[in-house]
């Protein structure tokens, strides 16, 4: 008898934790709506707009043309991957990765860069680069041709490269010694096409750095240099 008891108790301690769970209400009551209108506001507010995007660079009014065309373009975003493509194109040049070359650069670049580790492979060269940091990257110019938007970017690094013979002595350059390295690269990108890379077609270097030091070839399809001059 007392084990019924006992039972019956449990069953209606259970039932009742149940209702107390379950019979509230966990939806959101009217005091928590937000319209639709709200959310999107809140979503917006997050996004950068135009004015974000292009304060840091109020002197380059061909980034208000390239934002107003291109709503995911954002200035900060921009230099975040130009920061990530500056070592990606430094390591894949120097380990003869031609396959990640070609989806980081411009053909016209991409054919003077594999020319560069052809020439380097058939006198059994090798280059070690090794990227210490970048210490700056700033915009220094940008323009938007019809679809065709292209913007410069001045990078500061330090690092250290050498070309190494067979044996791994230094025929140029030296490993143990750190290097400041200054140049201009302009990325390009259709703002209609889908794909939202910015390829690198230029590559020139700028006042500051020791050209010597720097191991990429240098293309400068572009005037890179008087654009360098006239914004610093």
């Amino acid at each position: 008898m007392f084990e019924v008891i006992l039972y019956v108790a449990i069953t209606i301690f259970v039932c009742v934790m149940l209702y107390s769970v379950l019979g509230k209400s966990i939806g959101r009551g009217p005091e928590d709506d937000t319209s639709q209108t709200q959310l999107f506001e809140k979503i917006e507010n997050r996004r950068p707009t135009v004015i974000d995007r292009v304060e840091s660079n109020p002197d380059i009014p061909a980034l208000d043309d390239i934002a107003r065309v291109d709503p995911e373009f954002s200035v900060s975003y921009f230099l975040d991957g130009a920061k990530q493509a500056y070592a990606m194109v430094l390591e894949s040049f120097a380990e003869g990765d031609r396959e990640t070359l070609k989806s980081l650069l411009t053909p016209s670049v991409y054919e003077i860069y594999a020319g560069a580790i052809s020439e380097r492979e058939s006198k059994n060269l090798t280059q070690v680069t090794d990227l210490a940091g970048i210490m700056d990257a700033d915009i220094i110019a940008a323009e938007k041709t019809g679809s065709t938007a292209c913007i410069s970017v001045k990078y500061n690094a330090e690092l250290s490269s050498a070309l190494l013979d067979a044996d791994g002595q230094a025929v140029k350059g030296d490993l143990d010694i750190l290097s400041s390295v200054s140049e201009v690269w302009t990325f390009e990108r259709d703002l209609k096409s889908p794909h939202p890379d910015w390829l690198l077609g230029d590559v020139a270097p700028a006042e500051g750095g020791d050209p010597e030091a720097d191991p990429s070839p240098n293309t400068t399809f572009r005037t890179t240099n008087s654009q360098d001059s006239a914004n610093t």
